[in-house]
């Protein structure tokens, strides 16, 4: 102690080093006291809403700002996307909306500092599959402005209320966003009552979110749609999304060359979503071939039912053509929760779909005649005949052969 003593008090140049780091100390923390009183009185007049980009209203709000930006012509980052045009009939449109960037925007009468940006990329494989997420800081705001601003993101989304939403998820984990019509029961020919039943018992399994966490089970459902080509499976999934009010959502399994591929697709996947995987037969390589390029069947499984798979009530939709094709494993209760059989195409469904839709055509009936004569009438082949009429004025073109078999019928 003494000999320390000593060299400073023997020492300018110790003396001189010492001033210097105390000044220095001093003076950081100096620096620093503006910064901390601007986090205190952040973390005091202001509130922050997140929006992550698996929020079906992420879009909403990222218009909504967008419109808002204090910036004439909205922020200095501007990316293109998917939105409704403005007369809301053309469907999809390419629209400006703000980037990476931070910009000040005035929402809801509210002074608002606006963060749009990737997640960390903790636990993520690349930069392609990190999501983006919006930061909304709001100055002055209280609770009640926070659901104001959540309203009108709402009112926002709901602009697009009479289109089906359909996401193309690919290999990166992003998607391309369709908008599509949304479809009515009414235009599927299947027998009375049996669409019905199938949305009902959907219906039953989104209402029992509590159940399921009670019991412990993970709250999300599987579908096997299958039957014969051409019977509608495709399209019983975009009326039941539609009617539910749920977004489709297109994994292109055969268009995937690994399992890290298909996990990257799923993570594509919005919350309330109907995925939708089609010919589920063709898609994936066999056990005894894994090493084969493409996904595996474990891959698959892992996606649809392991630790991984989401618990957020996700309705997963499988279809084939050939159900007997399938690994039990993969269809077994837990998995699948309701099979459905597409029926083939029976006169009464036919007659009723002819009557409901084309009741201004005076041929209809000798149209489901001719299609009923086929080996194996389906859905597909009756929408084929009718829409080959001119069935907008309910008048027959001249054809070549009025007793041709619907096949007969098509041009060469």
């Amino acid at each position: 102690m003494n000999t320390l003593q000593e060299l400073m008090e023997g020492s300018p140049l110790v003396q001189g080093g010492l001033i210097l780091m105390a000044a220095g100390w001093v003076g950081y923390q100096l620096r620093a006291i503006p910064g901390r009183v601007f986090d205190l009185l952040r973390g005091v007049f202001t509130r922050v809403i997140e929006i992550r980009e698996q929020n079906p209203l992420y879009d909403a709000w990222l218009s909504l700002l967008t419109e808002s930006a204090l910036r004439p012509g909205g922020p200095r980052t501007l990316e293109v996307r998917t939105g409704v045009s403005d007369d809301c009939q053309s469907g999809a449109a390419a629209v400006f909306a703000a980037g990476s960037d931070r910009f000040w925007a005035r929402l809801c009468g509210k002074w608002c500092r606006v963060s749009v940006h990737r997640e960390d990329s903790a636990g993520s494989t690349g930069d392609l599959v990190r999501r983006f997420i919006i930061q909304v800081e709001v100055l002055f705001g209280r609770k009640a402005d926070l659901a104001t601003m959540m309203r009108a993101a709402k009112a926002r989304a709901d602009v697009a209320e009479e289109h089906q939403l359909v996401d193309l998820c690919n290999k990166y984990g992003s998607r391309r966003t369709l908008m599509l019509p949304k479809r009515r029961s009414d235009t599927l020919c299947l027998p009375e009552g049996f669409y019905d039943r199938v949305e009902g018992r959907i219906r039953e399994f989104l209402d029992s979110r509590d159940d399921y966490q009670r019991v412990g089970v993970p709250w999300r459902f599987g579908v096997l749609l299958y039957g014969e080509p051409g019977v509608g499976k495709t399209s019983l999934a975009h009326v039941l999304a539609s009617s539910l009010g749920l977004r489709l959502s297109v994994v292109p399994l055969a268009d995937l060359r690994s399992d890290e591929e298909l996990t990257d697709a799923f993570e594509g996947v919005l919350d309330r979503s109907v995925v939708l995987l089609e010919d589920i037969d063709c898609a994936f390589n066999q056990r005894e071939s894994e090493g084969a390029e493409g996904i595996t069947f474990s891959g698959l499984l892992n996606c649809i039912d392991g630790m991984q798979a989401p618990h957020n009530g996700r309705i997963l939709m499988m279809s084939t053509n050939h159900i007997d094709r399938l690994d039990p494993a993969l269809i077994r209760p837990g998995r699948v929760d309701l099979r459905v059989r597409m029926p083939m195409l029976t006169r009464q469904a036919a007659t009723d779909y002819v009557d409901r839709l084309f009741p201004h055509m005076a041929s209809r009936h000798d149209i489901v005649d001719r299609v009923m004569r086929e080996p194996a009438p389906t859905a597909a082949m009756l929408i084929n005949e009718l829409m080959r009429e001119d069935w907008r004025r309910g008048q027959r073109p001249s054809r070549a052969s009025e007793g041709g078999s619907a096949r007969e019928a098509l041009p060469a």
